[in-house]
């Protein structure tokens, strides 16, 4: 016999809108989602803390008014994993990196860039608006918020506030089933001084570091209430070393799932993994550099070696102390 929740969880399935009742197999996620979120993220607690606790309140329905699930905004130096969360929280809560809508603000500088985002009455479809109106259940993910034009960043005025906005065409875009994350580097500088070194960086001086921010950075370049209408202003810290180690194994464990597929082991060395973290850190962009490092001496050569028939299934790829690559050729049964 086909029930109530059998239609709602077919219809949740084709709109991606959670309207079944919360299942104990999805209670259990909402309850762990720090753990799931840093199986893909490193450090970053305060970060972590605060999405989880947010998104746990919208699901179970304790969120005020007609809001978008959570607004926030992601503060700090570039490649320390603002945007990793972002697709993290899009694939642990939707079920996919894919559900994610991606802004660059810095192409909405000017103020007649407000078409390419709602859309016009000649025709034209909003980029923003069109992907909300077919995807509602998304993170929507605002890169360089602050380099948009002024009039820009007040449409978000009431999206965050009302969970809706008009696109050129007169149509109500709903935004109630969406995750708004806004991103910016704005006092990176000051963040990267005030933790410089490693010293202490507990929740109390993060505390003092956003204060500082929001009184003396963000409100020389965005609007007080638009400020208020965040949820959470979080705070990211530069990343230590060991983050970076950390941040290299998990990389390299990716590395490793998509080789297993194909019936083939990876191993890394502890020295090994240093290494790579060692040349692919840079205190200016963080852990960016770090993945085209792993691609053009990780992925390349194994890429190579497969190509070459090197490499067959029951082999086990090797990254020794130097980050070195070998081929452990797989024992004759």
């Amino acid at each position: 016999m086909i029930t109530e929740n059998d239609v709602a969880k077919i219809i949740s399935e084709i709109t991606r809108i959670p309207i079944t009742k919360v299942t104990e197999k999805e209670s259990q996620t909402l309850l762990n989602l720090e753990k799931l979120i840093h199986e893909r993220m490193v450090d970053q607690e305060e970060a972590v803390k605060m999405v989880a606790a947010s998104l746990r309140r919208a699901r179970a329905e304790l969120r005020e008014g007609k809001r978008p699930i959570a607004n926030f905004l992601f503060l700090g130096p570039t490649g320390v994993g603002k945007t990793e969360l972002a697709k993290t929280v899009s694939e642990v809560y939707f079920g996919k990196e894919d559900y994610m809508i991606r802004l660059d603000m810095s192409e909405y500088q000017n103020k007649d860039s407000i078409d390419k985002m709602l859309g016009n009455a000649d025709g034209a479809r909003g980029y923003l608006t069109e992907a909300v109106r077919r995807a509602p259940f998304s993170l929507v993910l605002l890169d360089e918020f602050e380099k948009a034009h002024p009039d820009i960043l007040n449409l978000f005025l009431q999206v965050m506030d009302d969970g809706r906005l008009t696109d050129g065409q007169g149509r109500t875009i709903d935004f109630t089933n969406s995750i708004i994350i806004a991103t910016s580097n704005a006092g990176a500088l000051f963040i990267q001084e005030q933790l410089a070194g490693g010293g202490e960086s507990s929740e109390h001086k993060i505390e003092q570091i956003k204060e500082t921010l929001i009184n003396e950075h963000l409100n020389k370049i965005l609007r007080p209430e638009l400020i208020n209408r965040f949820d959470g202003v979080i705070v990211f810290k530069p990343l230590s070393m060991e983050d970076v180690v950390a941040i290299t194994k998990l990389m390299l464990n990716k590395i490793g799932e998509m080789l297993k597929i194909k019936g083939i082991g990876l191993r890394c060395e502890e020295e090994g993994a240093r290494k790579l973290a060692a040349e692919g850190f840079d205190p200016k962009f963080g852990a960016r550099p770090l993945r085209r490092l792993l691609q053009e001496k990780i992925y390349d050569n194994i890429a190579n070696k497969i190509l070459a028939d090197e490499l067959k299934r029951r082999d086990t790829i090797v990254i020794g102390a130097n980050a070195e690559i070998s081929v452990e050729k797989r024992k004759e049964l």
